[in-house]
């Protein structure tokens, strides 16, 4: 027996016959070659190389797989790649989309028809699958060879297909209609791309305002630039010099030399014009706000107890619109990030404290639009008790007759099958949607509640530092107050507050400090107004020993592309920061 520091061969432990076997393994798969020779081609741009390489492997018979296929199209089509990552819609590590400037249009002489048509016919041959990165290559082939309306023939053919196109595939067509002057044949290539869904970029608000601009169409440009305030916060440099140029060509307007906005205020002037503007608060169009809130309805719903959540809409019709809604969690759970933290009923009661007289403010102004008055103050007046309760640690708000509470760990009111839902609870009567969801308009029509209401999932409000003397009764006088809702077991409360805040009208608020960056919100239907409608609507907040409790509000305005109320001047922000300045002359 050997000694136990002494070496061994491999063939002592039979490693020998292992690693003949791992060699043989590592034996070439048909085509593999092919493709990394392929690969290697095309990350250099090397055409000829590529070509090569194609042709060798097609008259070897070698097979080759449809990646291999779409990287020589994107090289025919005047891209190149690395490692085989050619996609053009890459994201960072933060999720975003990298600012790089894409080449819709490449140059004719940067293509290869010819080759991507013997390429392509080869994979119709050999019955190789096509994705849409196939046809996004051909159409920008055909585009750059100056054929709009054959690039947008092959989109065309990709649905056909049944595959799904994405704007890369068509906004070529689009582009090169715009190169052309062709603007029907783009504003066909643009109804095409609404109709599959999509929305079209900054890239393409610029070649079609400049096709506006060379064909004199002022007004269709004008519109086109409202269309734009609607969909683009800030202005890239690209979509900047061709807002710029439009109205230097343009008879009737003049771009100003600079323009300042005071931050704090949205009051703008320019020079040297000296115009004097204000900046608006832009909220979300009715249509858009039913639109978002039918998504995050049915996201809820899919992922809660349809009875709850439905119960719940019940609630908030009957109560809402709400002026000043809390995440309890978030609000708790503020710098808690030590040893043995746990949540602080105290912070949620200081900032309901503070948000009450805030919420009464809103209900007051709520009343007014609704015509009701002073007739209508007689919910509000049980409230004003709980003015006098800052500072004062036992101090409870008093009851306000203007809501009713929900019981913590009660489900909402309304889990009642639609059958069985008491007189005056139907959809109908409580202003619902056919699909079950708040009818935005209905709700905000109505004073609502004047009072902040604070959302906890009911694991907040039994056990743990819930049992504490302090925060029984700070819980006990938001349930006489109406104060709290508390969501169901198994619910996410974030659906939940989110749901009644965008409900709840342009004038109401969500305090949290949350970003809303995490899976569940990844998943709205609707990103670009999820964002515009947080803009407006969340309050975010800081407190400390320090400085107490400090509420950071939206500004009064919203800094975004704007067209005076008076229609002679526009401003536009751009993302570094400057405004660009347009005034009629």
């Amino acid at each position: 027996m050997a000694d136990v520091g002494q070496k061994r061969h491999n063939n002592d432990w039979g490693g020998g016959s292992r690693d003949r076997k791992r060699k043989k393994n590592f034996a070439p798969k048909p085509g593999q070659a092919a493709r990394r020779e392929i690969d290697v081609a095309c990350a250099k741009g090397d055409t000829a190389a590529a070509f090569a390489a194609f042709d060798a492997a097609v008259d070897s018979g070698e097979p080759l797989q449809p990646h291999s296929f779409n990287v020589l199209l994107h090289l025919c089509s005047g891209g190149t790649s690395t490692g085989g990552n050619y996609k053009d819609d890459a994201k960072t590590a933060d999720g975003a989309t990298p600012p790089a400037a894409k080449v819709v249009v490449p140059p004719k002489d940067a293509v290869h028809p010819e080759r991507a048509n013997a390429i392509f016919n080869k994979m119709v041959e050999l019955d190789v699958q096509r994705t849409e990165m196939t046809y996004t290559a051909l159409a920008r082939i055909e585009a750059a060879s100056g054929e709009p309306r054959r690039a947008l023939d092959v989109v065309k053919r990709l649905i056909d297909e049944r595959l799904t196109p994405k704007l890369r595939t068509f906004a070529p067509a689009l582009h090169a209609f715009c190169m052309k002057g062709d603007i029907e044949g783009a504003l066909e290539a643009e109804a095409e791309i609404a109709n599959a869904g999509i929305e079209i970029s900054e890239a393409e608000y610029a070649v079609l305002l400049n096709a506006y601009a060379d064909a004199e169409r002022w007004e269709d440009g004008l519109a086109l630039l409202r269309r734009m305030r609607e969909e683009v916060r800030t202005l890239s440099t690209p979509l900047v010099e061709s807002t710029r140029r439009f109205f230097d060509r343009h008879p009737g307007w003049r771009l100003e030399a600079s323009a300042e906005v005071d931050e704090a205020t949205g009051a703008a002037s320019s020079t040297p014009s000296g115009k004097k503007m204000q900046l608006a608060a832009i909220n979300l169009s009715a249509s858009d706000r039913a639109a978002l809130l039918a998504g995050i309805g049915k996201l809820a719903r899919e992922r809660e107890a349809k009875s709850s959540f439905d119960g719940f809409v019940r609630w908030l019709a009957k109560r809402g619109p709400l002026p000043y809604l809390v995440d309890g969690a978030n609000v708790g759970m503020y710098n808690q990030n030590f040893h043995e933290s746990r949540f602080n009923f105290n912070q949620v009661e200081k900032a309901m404290n503070a948000l009450r007289p805030l919420a009464r403010d809103t209900h007051a102004a709520r009343r007014d639009a609704c015509g009701e008055g002073a007739e209508g103050a007689e919910g509000a007046e049980g409230a004003e008790g709980a003015e006098g309760a800052e500072g004062a640690e036992g101090a409870e708000p008093a009851p306000s007759a203007a809501t009713e509470p929900n019981r913590a760990g009660d489900s909402p009111p309304g889990d009642s099958a639609p059958g069985d839902s008491p007189p005056g609870d139907s959809p109908e009567d409580l202003g619902l949607t056919d699909a079950g969801d708040i009818d935005v308009e209905a709700l905000v029509s109505k004073p609502g509640v004047d009072v902040p209401v604070n959302f906890l999932h009911v694991r907040r409000v039994r056990g743990g530092p819930a049992n504490h003397p302090r925060a029984k009764a700070l819980l006990d006088g938001w349930k006489r107050c109406g104060e709290l809702f508390v969501c169901p077991a198994g619910s996410n409360d974030d659906w939940y507050w989110l749901y009644a805040a965008v409900a709840s009208g342009d004038d109401a608020f969500l305090v949290s400090n949350d970003e809303m960056r995490d899976h569940a919100f990844q998943m709205l239907p609707a990103p670009r107004l999820f964002a515009k409608w947080k803009e407006r609507h969340q309050v975010r907040f800081h407190m400390s020993a320090a400085t107490g409790l400090e509420f950071y509000h939206p500004p009064p305005y919203t800094a975004c592309v704007q067209e005076g109320s008076d229609l002679d001047w526009w401003l536009f922000p751009g993302d570094d920061g400057e405004w660009t300045c347009a005034v009629r002359k």
